[in-house]
């Protein structure tokens, strides 16, 4: 009862200062915005990319290559690095964790001088042409390694936990892979540009997320079981670190930041530089579009 009261006398005087408020005819002033609409931010170029050459570190494996090395492909990548520089990048931010930092340098410095030619790898192939166009000192490596939600597992715990459970519904994921197959062959179809351009539509990019939300998210002992959602917040967990080395580049409201990186990750990264006080999303159509 005392605590009824408590709570009750809470909302009743509440009520009465700004019930108050409002009879003595006064206004309550709007709230102060965090930031003015006019301050500057950090603008970022988020450039999703198929892998120029695939790793095989994916769910799904390509079953169309691309070799981006044939004459018809690199006049395609000249195209698409021309066109990225016109944003002006104050850096170029590639899908390379920190650690490689070093010796990202000593690659770009090697190819700065003419003694490395370029790997088939968007890392190079784009994120080394465009900064040497735009005349930088080195590509920034932004990528990170996730968190695991239950990270003393072996993969016998994971097949022992999975295994417990009552198996998803399949089609979900029946047509997602159909989905990446589709895309997958889109990009021998079209030259680079426009592939690129379709792969990072808004629309298409949340369809990709969207697989993360079914499947095995769905895998559950019971109501009060969220083994699925729980093994999940891996992707997440990544996606906020790599945001949070973004941050780490940007030395100031005046940088330009174009991050090359796969297209998986652009629809977490486009939420969190949306939602960013100190940063300000550019939409790759701006440059691959006209």
């Amino acid at each position: 009862m005392a605590a009824t009261a408590r709570t009750a006398l809470g909302v009743s005087v509440l009520v009465l200062l700004v019930g108050g408020c409002a009879a003595g005819g006064g206004t309550v002033p709007a709230p102060l915005a965090p930031w003015a609409d006019d301050a500057p931010r950090a603008r970022v170029l988020l450039l999703g990319t198929f892998h120029f050459a695939d790793a095989g570190l994916d769910e799904y494996r390509p079953r169309f290559a691309v070799d981006v090395r044939t004459p018809e492909r690199q006049r395609e990548v000249e195209d698409l690095v021309a066109r990225l520089a016109a944003f002006a990048p104050t850096r170029v931010a590639v899908e390379q964790r920190p650690e490689r930092q070093a010796a990202l340098d000593s690659l770009y410095h090697a190819y700065l001088a003419g003694t490395y030619e370029l790997g088939a790898n968007e890392v190079f192939q784009v994120g080394f042409r465009l900064a040497r166009r735009l005349g930088h000192e080195r590509v920034w490596a932004v990528d990170a390694p996730h968190r695991t939600y239950f990270p003393d597992w072996t993969d016998a715990d994971w097949d022992r936990e999975i295994a417990r459970r009552p198996e998803p519904d399949p089609t979900w994921d029946a047509r997602y892979r159909a989905l990446y197959a589709y895309n997958d062959s889109v990009k021998t179809t079209m030259p680079l540009r426009e592939s690129l351009l379709r792969l990072n539509a808004p629309d298409r990019l949340e369809e990709v997320l969207g697989h993360y939300l079914v499947g095995s998210f769905t895998l559950s002992a019971g109501p009060d079981d969220y083994f699925g959602a729980d093994a999940a917040t891996f992707w997440w967990n990544r996606n906020l670190r790599i945001f949070r080395n973004l941050q780490r580049i940007t030395g100031s409201a005046d940088e330009r930041i174009v991050f090359v990186v796969g297209a998986g990750h652009v629809p977490i990264l486009r939420h969190l530089v949306e939602a960013s006080p100190e940063h300000e999303l550019v939409e790759v159509e701006r440059f691959l579009g006209r």
